[in-house]
């Protein structure tokens, strides 16, 4: 891996390290079927009339990617019957077909899209570990610093007085407020136990943390670790976390992991999401009974499974996708239940990790202090960079869309020259749509060679809400921090650009990613009237953000024959709110789309069933 921080091993992003690998269960997997409705409905919704009279258009159709709004929608065997006026709906449904009403603010609109999770990932951490990362629901935690991680962690040990292993993930550094931000054997054994081991692991995947108690535990298994308890990249990590796991048995480890799955897709119904893309399924191998494809195509074809699945299958090197991919998927494979649409690749690693590879340094040292660095401009996983060129141009050859992670400036730079050296050009747009995800510091340049190679970006917006601050003020400097998420700059150049979450980098919610493109607000910043806002000008439209989550999302995923609009013949997925995103205003006069992440989800259908009925806040 060419580098300039000192990583070494493996992928430098935190949701595809190899370290996921080691939590994961090494046996196959039983789903029970969860008992809850599974028949489709017949029913026509309507919305109320205006006061006037005249008929109301509360249900946003999206048809042809456009700001349509109809009166009446009827679905019937999991599709869509018709959308438009009461009366030309009513006479496609069958006689005597109930009706739903929507009444005051409630809008209905196509299901919501996460066009790149991490699901069997994210849901084995959730399941054996506690969070300690800096959310809360889909907010930051306030005073969020190093005390608030060790206090967490041992309230969980008061509450619990045992010899297990006691896990923290998702400690966050970057985004500390004040106060130390190291951790080591000393800072656990004070602050949170001395009497039982205990493992946390920081966001960025690369250094984790173990106390006195869990070094003396792993040096009866074989396991020298380091005094001060502090555990760098792979080769450290990697053996420590293989006596965690070896404590679970292999059963238990799988029903946890059922559990946590099951509870992932209900928290993506109770926030309107009907369709989800896993940008990291790893492909099968001799090495384990664990096939995260069939685990996923099997539960995705369940009846009462609440969300559509597309995966993208990871590869790391021309070998690895010959061996394990070639003979053994083909591009395209499933139907709208499971998809595989995707081969994936990670050139670097994240920008709040230090990881990004960069043309230049980052403004800050590894302690997030703002002393510029003199060396550390992040890591790029191939070694020599053109291995990156041999890959792609194998991808290409055989036919296999692309979804690239890309974060720093250099690693787009490089990737988009491997995409040129593969012949990629925009004539093969609408039929591949190559993706670059992240895509977090555009230039001008960068974005005229993604038009000529037809490549369309996919956001992580939270690097905008959650660590803009961070990233203006200490990580990369003012400058570079306003080529952040140039939605509405790539939207000029006509691209197709979708939203995600890097689920679990950031919370599931596309409102309140819709609701971070189009304010771009910093929610890190200090506190004040008018919110500090991160390059005014990348600011998009309520509708262009709603398209990017629905329509242009369900494009990118190559699943736009099934979800992404209302129309007839499509799967009936979709939400109704409370409010419409598009007239919602907020009581804040300086952000008026502030907390569109709270519009309440009052319901989410999937192929013509409801999987979510509530009130509140989600």
């Amino acid at each position: 891996m060419s580098e300039a921080c000192g990583h070494s091993g493996g992928i430098s992003c935190s949701c595809c390290s190899p370290l996921w690998k080691s939590f994961l269960p090494k046996t196959s997997i039983d789903i029970p079927e969860e008992e809850n409705s599974l028949f489709t409905e017949t029913k026509l919704f309507r919305s109320a009339p205006n006061k006037d009279g005249s008929p109301g258009k509360a249900i946003l159709t999206l048809e042809d990617g456009l700001d349509v709004a109809v009166e009446a929608m009827g679905i019937h065997d999991g599709l869509v019957v018709a959308t438009g006026s009461y009366q030309d709906v009513k006479a496609k449904m069958p006689k005597n077909t109930p009706e739903h009403l929507l009444s005051g603010k409630q809008a209905l609109l196509p299901g919501l899209i996460e066009p790149h999770v991490h699901i069997i990932n994210t849901a084995m951490l959730s399941a054996i570990g506690n969070d300690v990362s800096s959310f809360e629901e889909q907010i930051l935690r306030k005073d969020y610093n190093r005390d608030w991680v060790t206090s967490s962690l041992a309230t969980k040990v008061a509450a619990k007085s045992d010899s297990d292993w006691l896990i923290g993930f998702g400690a966050d550094p970057s985004l500390f407020i004040g106060g130390e931000k190291e951790f080591n054997a000393t800072i656990l054994d004070e602050h949170v136990t001395d009497k039982r081991p205990v493992f946390v692991i920081n966001a960025s995947m690369h250094i984790a943390y173990i106390n006195t108690c869990a070094i003396k535990l792993v040096k009866t298994k074989g396991v020298d670790a380091p005094s001060d308890g502090i555990l760098n990249e792979i080769t450290g990590i990697k053996p420590v976390v293989d006596v965690i796991t070896s404590s679970y048995s292999q059963t238990e480890l799988a029903a946890k992991l059922v559990a946590a799955v099951h509870h992932l897709f209900g928290v993506a119904s109770q926030r309107g999401v009907t369709y989800m893309l896993d940008a990291g399924v790893e492909p099968k191998s001799e090495q384990s009974a664990f096939d995260q494809v069939s685990l996923l195509d099997k539960w995705a074809h369940l009846p009462g499974c609440p969300v559509r699945i597309g995966g993208a299958l990871l590869v790391t090197s021309d070998g690895d996708f010959k061996s394990h991919v070639v003979d053994s998927y083909s591009p395209g494979y499933g139907d709208e239940h499971f998809h595989l649409p995707y081969i994936k690749i990670i050139s670097d690693g994240s920008n709040q990790g230090l990881t990004g590879y960069q043309s230049k340094p980052y403004c800050c040292n590894s302690r997030y202090e703002k002393t510029p660095s003199e060396t550390n401009a992040g890591a790029f996983n191939f070694d020599p960079l053109t291995d990156i060129n041999t890959l792609v141009s194998s991808v290409v050859q055989h036919k296999w869309p692309l979804m690239i992670h890309t974060n720093g400036d250099e690693a787009i730079s490089l990737t988009l020259a491997s995409f040129q050296e593969a012949g990629v050009t925009s004539d093969t747009y609408e039929q591949r749509r190559d993706r670059l995800e992240h895509a977090s510091l555009l230039s001008d340049d960068h974005l005229c060679e993604m038009v000529s190679c037809g490549i369309s970006p996919s956001f992580l917006i939270g690097h905008v809400g959650y660590w803009g601050w961070a990233f203006q003020q200490t990580i990369l400097g003012e400058g570079r921090a306003n080529h952040l998420d140039r939605c509405q700059t790539a939207l000029n150049h006509r691209m197709r650009i979708t939203l995600h979450s890097d689920n679990g980098v950031t919370p599931l919610g596309p409102l309140r990613m819709m609701e971070q493109a189009i304010s771009r607000v910093m929610e890190g910043a200090p506190q004040q009237a008018t919110p500090a806002v991160l390059c005014e000008q990348e600011r998009i439209s309520r509708f262009a953000a709603l398209k990017a989550t629905t329509y242009d999302a369900a494009w990118q995923c190559h699943a736009d024959q099934w979800v992404g609009s209302l129309i007839a013949g499509k799967c009936a997925d979709f939400v109704i709110l409370a409010d419409s995103p598009l007239t919602y205003d907020s009581a804040d006069k300086n952000n008026p789309v502030k907390d569109m992440r709270d519009i309440p989800v009052l319901e989410t259908w999937k192929g013509g069933r409801k999987v979510y009925s509530g009130t509140g806040h989600s």
